[in-house]
């Protein structure tokens, strides 16, 4: 325990033997600190009003003169000066600190230097903090410590509470924009007997009561089409996925993904709909669809570029795979350190050098369309090209953004593609796809013509946010 820790103890203890309450019930606010600037800061003092505000929130900085103090007063959304000229109120401060959170009472007015503040008659200990806030000048500094511990983030930044409300906000405008178009949103589980939707490592987990192991979900994927089977034709779901892999700048292993499914739709109504949407949530978040990110503006207005993943090859890396022998597509893989988990492959391949030489190239949003059909078991094969599978991924700020699919719903193929994952696992590819039995006796009931969509929602607003790190934008992000 450190000794600013012990002396504010020692003032604990004084408060309660003064008969003083240092943790409070409560606090009848009637503004707070954002509105009351809002509404009246920028008056003349002749015209600010005569009736008194109540405030409260986090004292930040105390500045005692003897005959008249100021206290930094913040609460989630707003700073203000808070002006103490009475001995009565002064004296308060021997036992009243920063980081403490207080409730002040008071009339408006401006300093002699002009700042807008308030003049308070009343100062009310709401809470006594045993441990100082991170200094006003230097400010909470290490990125560490911002993860480990966001509360003093939190504390330390207004910005920081600011990004998470951008969060929010992306959220509500994503389910807002999907609702208007009669998606419904729908909960599917998050533990789950076989899990399945994406080439994923799993959590594995174990239900006592039945004796069996199970799931964290890596994707509410094939729950979602079991509803679209049952006969709903616009679902969306706002999920946590469970994946046991990498943690780096866009990846952690507990993150939010947006699904949503359209009945009678293919990949190319998921690629309007996904450009129509970031542009929405982007105007409402940000303000424009133009949004800077780590330095590159970033034009998200639809329509967004189109190549094939053929074609994106052909630009960035200067070869096309269809005029490659598979000896040629090896070399390259050493070339650029790409790797297959399962033996080779050559859809595989491809993907996995799309991947090293495109992906960190693709700032501004595009769409990235006909994949090698090895790349997933759940997608429709292309419906001009067998080698290939109607499937985009979106990228963006040279990240995956989304991926859709027009939906494989032949029973048969399904299940010889979900063998063919079983091999690949057996083969040392600890991502593959499982064998989902029941999905395979749901399809053989009938799905109609149908389109799927998923999106990073914590990678969104990281780009809304200019957050560098997918830790900016998950408050309780994983550490070691």
């Amino acid at each position: 325990m450190s000794s600013e820790e012990d002396e504010r103890l020692e003032k604990l203890q004084e408060i309660r033997e003064k008969g003083l309450n240092p943790f409070s019930y409560g606090y009848e606010r009637n503004k707070q600190i954002k509105d009351l600037k809002a509404e009246f800061e920028g008056l003349e003092e002749d015209n600010l009003p005569e009736k008194s505000f109540n405030i409260a929130g986090r004292i930040k900085e105390v500045r005692n003169f003897g005959g008249i103090a100021f206290i930094d007063l913040e609460d989630e959304r707003g700073q203000i000066q808070v002006v103490l000229r009475e001995d009565e109120l002064i004296n308060k401060l021997e036992y009243i600190q920063n980081g403490d959170i207080v409730g002040a009472k008071g009339s408006l007015m401006y300093t002699n230097k002009g700042e807008f503040s308030l003049k308070a008659s009343e100062l009310e200990l709401l809470t006594k903090a045993l441990k100082p806030v991170p200094s006003s000048y230097y400010g909470l500094e290490d990125k560490e410590t911002k993860y480990r511990q966001r509360y003093l983030h939190l504390i330390d930044s207004m910005d920081a509470r600011e990004n998470f409300r951008k969060r929010n906000k992306v959220v509500s405008e994503m389910r807002s924009f999907l609702e208007e178009r009669e998606f419904m949103e729908v909960e599917t589980p998050a533990i789950q007997p076989v899990y399945g939707g994406a080439n994923a490592r799993p959590f594995t987990t174990h239900v006592h009561d039945k004796d069996m192991e199970a799931y964290l979900r890596i994707s509410p994927e094939l729950y979602l089409k079991r509803l679209i089977i049952g006969g709903h034709e616009r679902i969306f779901e706002v999920a946590k996925d469970f994946r046991n892999e990498g943690i780096d700048r866009t990846h952690n292993p507990e993150f939010t993904m947006m699904e949503l499914y359209q009945a009678y739709a293919d990949y190319e109504d998921m690629m309007q709909i996904t450009e129509e949407m970031v542009e929405h949530i982007a105007q409402e978040v940000a303000g424009s669809a133009k949004v800077e990110y780590q330095g590159e503006t970033i034009d998200l207005s639809a329509p967004w570029k189109r190549m094939t993943m053929r074609e994106s090859l052909i630009e960035h890396g200067g070869f096309d795979v269809n005029e490659l022998s598979d000896e040629e597509i090896q070399d390259l893989m050493k070339e650029h350190g790409a790797e297959l988990e399962s033996d080779y492959e050559r859809g595989l391949a491809i993907a996995e050098l799309f991947e090293e030489i495109v992906e960190p190239e693709l700032i501004q949003p595009t769409f990235i369309t006909d994949y090698p059909k090895e790349t997933t078991p759940l997608c429709k094969l292309h419906r001009e090209d067998e080698s290939l599978i109607e499937r985009f991924e979106a990228f963006v700020a040279g990240m995956e953004l989304g991926n859709a699919y027009t939906e494989l719903r032949d029973p048969v193929q399904q299940e010889k593609f979900f063998r063919d994952e079983q091999r690949r696992g057996e083969q040392g590819d600890d991502e593959a796809h499982e064998m989902d039995e029941d999905f395979i006796e749901a399809l053989k009931q009938g799905m109609p013509p149908t389109g799927g969509l998923g999106i990073g929602v914590d990678r969104l607003a990281m780009i809304l946010t200019n957050s560098e790190s997918i830790r900016d934008v998950i408050y309780f992000p994983m550490m070691k």
